[in-house]
């Protein structure tokens, strides 16, 4: 009898170890697309609310859990059609506020998927901070840019750079 306990206590142990393991928090970061000339707060281009579309339509499937974007138009309705399309209410989490963005991000539940808005000077910021991971800055006509952070519950984090809609 006792052996036959200790043979599933053994099958089962490797079981128990990957459940505790707590799924991953996926974050989608995005600048802000196309945006208009008007200052200081411009709406997107056409152009831009192409890329938004683009955007939803390639993070449609997903399963989006939360989006976040900055205080300015253009990161607002960069994420607006995806937001829509998932049911949910854009978090504003204002530009100059990155360290407040990034605990708010670590906070998340396990298996958090996340649509991050920003602009070009912090996505390579944002990205390094929650995964450990440098990518280059965004140059200002770089608009396509789709880095997908995961980061795990033991702190380690990952990044990979995807384009998205039209060059």
């Amino acid at each position: 009898m006792i052996r036959h306990l200790v043979a599933v206590l053994t099958l089962l142990c490797p079981t128990a170890t990957l459940h505790a393991q707590a799924a991953p928090i996926t974050v989608f970061v995005v600048r802000h697309a196309e945006k208009g000339p008007e200052n200081p707060d411009p709406s997107l281009t056409p152009q831009g609310y192409q890329r938004a579309a683009a955007l939803a339509r390639v993070l449609g499937d997903s399963h989006v859990t939360a989006v976040f974007a900055s205080e300015f138009t253009r990161t607002q309705e960069t994420v607006e059609p995806l937001a829509r399309a998932a049911g949910l209410t854009t978090a504003i989490v204002p530009a100059a506020m990155l360290d407040s963005l990034v605990v708010r991000l670590h906070a998340l539940p396990p298996g958090s998927r996340v649509v991050v808005a920003s602009h070009s000077n912090l996505v390579h910021l944002i990205v390094e901070r929650l995964s450990g991971v440098r990518v280059p800055p965004l140059a200002d006509a770089d608009y396509d840019r789709l880095v997908v952070v995961t980061m795990m519950a033991d702190g380690r984090g990952e990044a990979v750079v995807l384009r998205y809609g039209e060059r």
